[in-house]
């Protein structure tokens, strides 16, 4: 008995001793933050504590406006005045809880259900079956720090098993298997507010937590902007090489029509001419005798037939995409590959669509908008040149029909210069036959040629539009690029304190955020109770067995 009570005696001074420390000065231990928040089934904060984490560090000193606090490693004493916070410990290392008297979380989370497209609650859904939405609304929360809603990405998940559920649908999610569970998960970067719908149709329904997990958004983004931007910069020359191209052609054409306007007054000239040959043989027979002029004439038609021809050849060779695409090769520039690194570009901004915040959508949708009109540019640019190299060559295939024409008809003129003075005049209404063909045939080189002249007109006009809007791309895309990365990238300050700006040596601070579980009426827990916590002479008593 005597022993008893020397050992509770030695208890009570160790205790009382323990009981009265010494609150020195000291710098803030490094430590890292975890936040977490309960919420009630609706998403409105139910509770908020933190847990902190320390590594090898004997004397702890930290900082919070705690309501409680708890030892979550070992029994090492917590010793607390105010928000000041010691512990000394030899644990490498240590977890505490503190918890909090209030806590505002960043985000601000509101979770709706409807079933059969009628609004209820959580306690109403459990059990029931039919057409399940759950609409989640993540706005900023104007009452917290605005710190974590601008640097930390959310990544909001939510579960549903198979064997209840069918034909679920979460747009924007990122979908996984997980045991008998399908999980959606969907990721918001920081500044971002959503509204992220998930439906199903359900039986006998019952859900896990769906939890919200916040961390600091520092991602390394390996893009060479430089060498984007050089592809930009490509465009610009090939651009303005392309415009150049189509203010030649554009002169091209204009001549090729001026030629083909002649062509067909000289040919309706002679028509007019060869007319009457029809009716006045006859009286024309002394002076059809003069057959050398009219074969020196014929062999001059057919020698501008035959420059024509050559001249709609070299047209149809030059006008081309293939043509021009060697041109440009030949100044250095590939334009496939200026078209694959233009895809390719776009390619990577679609894939980042889901992960750019709102405040640069607009930013982000003009970039995407750059890039495909870059690529329309070129698209089209191909089409049109394959469709005026297609229609060249049905000039071209004309011109040759028209020498090819000629040249039987100049030689039926050179054969008949032989052969007047012997040959029935009448005859010759052959040679007006052929001047109507002729005719004919000039009108429709010349309205091909206007055509093309036009086509052609509208292409320069085209061309040097897209030069003036290209005009200074690389400058703006890179800004737009800089302004799009900035928002994903983390802006590389130092981490605050969720609890208390004395903290000034905190790693990482990461929230953990959980709404309560909707449970089948049967199957429902009761909440777990908190461990009620021990005090170090309550503890010392256990030690000795005294109750």
């Amino acid at each position: 008995m005597g022993k008893r009570w020397i050992a509770i005696g030695l208890a009570v001074v160790l205790v009382c001793t323990a009981a009265s420390p010494v609150f020195a000065a000291q710098a803030p231990s490094e430590k890292e933050e975890v936040v977490y928040a309960d919420l009630k089934d609706n998403g409105q904060t139910e509770e908020v504590y933190v847990v902190n984490i320390f590594e090898n560090q004997k004397k702890i000193e930290d900082y919070g406006t705690y309501e409680s606090v708890r030892n979550m490693t070992s029994t090492d004493e917590i010793r607390q005045k105010g928000d000041q916070i010691q512990i000394a410990t030899e644990d490498d290392i240590l977890y505490y809880q503190g918890n909090l008297r209030s806590g505002e979380i960043p985000w601000d989370i509101g979770i709706t259900y409807f079933l059969d497209g009628k609004e209820c609650s959580a306690k109403e859904l459990a059990g029931s079956s039919g057409h399940l939405r759950i609409r989640v609304k993540i706005r900023q929360n104007q009452d917290a720090d605005p710190e974590y809603f601008e640097n930390y990405a959310l990544q909001v998940t939510a579960a549903l098993n198979t064997e209840n559920c069918r034909n679920i649908t979460a747009k924007g999610a990122t979908e996984a298997n997980a045991g008998g569970n399908r999980q959606f998960t969907w990721t918001l970067l920081p500044k971002t507010e959503k509204t992220l719908n998930l439906t199903a149709d359900v039986a006998d329904f019952e859900m896990e937590s769906i939890s919200f997990n916040g961390v600091k958004m520092n991602l390394d983004v390996d893009l060479d902007k430089d060498a984007l931007t050089r592809q930009f910069d490509a465009l610009e020359t090939a651009v303005a090489a392309i415009d150049k191209g189509a203010k030649t052609l554009d002169k091209g054409t204009e001549n090729l029509s001026e030629g083909a306007e002649e062509l067909d007054k000289g040919a309706r000239e002679l028509k007019e001419k060869t007319a009457p040959l029809k009716k006045e043989s006859r009286k024309l027979s002394q002076k059809l005798k003069q057959a050398e002029k009219l074969e020196s004439a014929s062999g001059q038609v057919k020698g501008a037939t035959e420059v024509l021809a050559e001249g709609t050849e070299k047209l149809k060779e030059g006008i081309s995409y293939q043509a021009f695409k060697s041109a440009m090769a030949q100044q250095g520039l590939d334009l496939d590959s200026l078209k694959s690194g233009n895809q390719q570009m776009l390619q990577l901004l679609n894939q980042l669509e889901g992960l750019i915040p709102a405040a640069y959508q607009e930013k982000f949708a003009e970039a995407k908008k750059l890039l495909q009109g870059n690529l329309g540019a070129l698209s089209g640019m191909e089409q049109y040149l394959n469709q005026a190299s297609k229609s060249v060559s049905q000039a071209d295939e004309g011109a040759d029909a028209l020498a090819e024409s000629y040249a039987d008809f100049d030689k039926a003129i050179r054969s008949l210069s032989g052969q007047l003075e012997d040959v029935d005049l009448s005859q010759l209404g052959k040679l007006a036959d052929g001047a109507e063909v002729l005719a004919e045939g000039s009108g429709s080189l010349k309205s091909g040629s206007s055509a093309l002249s036009e086509g052609s007109g509208s292409l320069s006009v085209g061309t040097g539009e897209l030069s003036s809007q290209t005009s200074g791309m690389s400058e703006k895309a890179g800004e737009e690029i800089d302004s799009v990365l900035s928002g994903i990238s983390g802006t590389g300050e130092a981490v605050k304190s969720f609890v208390s700006e004395k903290n000034t040596n905190v790693k990482a601070v990461q929230f953990v955020i959980k709404n309560e579980a909707i449970t089948l009426p049967e199957k429902s827990v009761p909440k777990e109770t908190k461990e009620e916590s021990r005090s170090l002479w309550q503890k010392f008593l256990d030690l000795f067995g005294i109750s």
